[in-house]
């Protein structure tokens, strides 16, 4: 479909079940996708997303690789969408949706999954209320420092405690690197 206009229409037309797929490699340049979510979320016809990044078409880079404001952005609609910020009651399809042409395929997962946790714990910091209340008084740059400090607050620690936490690897490239996982999975596949 070609525009998320249609898309929109379409679903509409198809009923309460008929969903809209946000594929983040599928909009023209300098498209503002976050606005396109935020309407969906509003229209209740977001059915979910195809993570990527892309540069000049549907590159499928690895999520975040290009323009990881856009994605903080994206997931800041989605946690002021979403009742309590908790995207996993959210219902939506989560994908990622990438091409590995010159990396490890896993590599580029891992790095993905690692934009998207960030991506989404910097929306979760974001201090709504402050914001809310520049909305209200029409204060652009007090809304703009509000999002750009979330945004710039490093939250890589926080990711690596939580993995300490579950027992995950904290530096996932480093523990598949280290543990050969690519040689292993080819030789179990023979």
């Amino acid at each position: 479909i070609q525009d998320w206009g249609t898309s929109l229409l379409l679903a509409q037309k198809l009923g309460a079940k008929a969903k809209c797929l946000v594929d983040l490699g599928h909009h023209l340049p300098n498209c503002n996708i976050e606005q396109i979510v935020s309407r969906l979320i509003m229209e209740g016809k977001l059915g979910g997303f195809h993570f990527n990044d892309s540069k000049y078409a549907d590159d499928d880079l690895t999520v975040g690789s290009l323009r990881p404001y856009q994605l903080y952005l994206i997931f800041n609609e989605l946690v002021d969408g979403v009742p309590g910020g908790d995207l996993s009651k959210s219902g939506f399809g989560w994908m990622i949706d990438a091409s590995h042409n010159t990396k490890d395929p896993l590599e580029d997962l891992l790095q993905s999954v690692e934009a998207i946790k960030i991506a989404y714990a910097e929306a979760l910091i974001i201090d709504r209320k402050k914001l809310e209340l520049a909305q209200e008084k029409n204060d652009a740059v007090k809304a703009q420092e509000i999002m750009q400090h979330a945004f710039r607050t490093d939250v890589r620690a926080l990711l690596a405690e939580a993995r300490l936490q579950s027992g995950a690897a904290i530096h996932p490239i480093e523990f598949y690197r280290e543990n050969s996982v690519r040689g292993n999975l080819v030789r179990e596949r023979g």
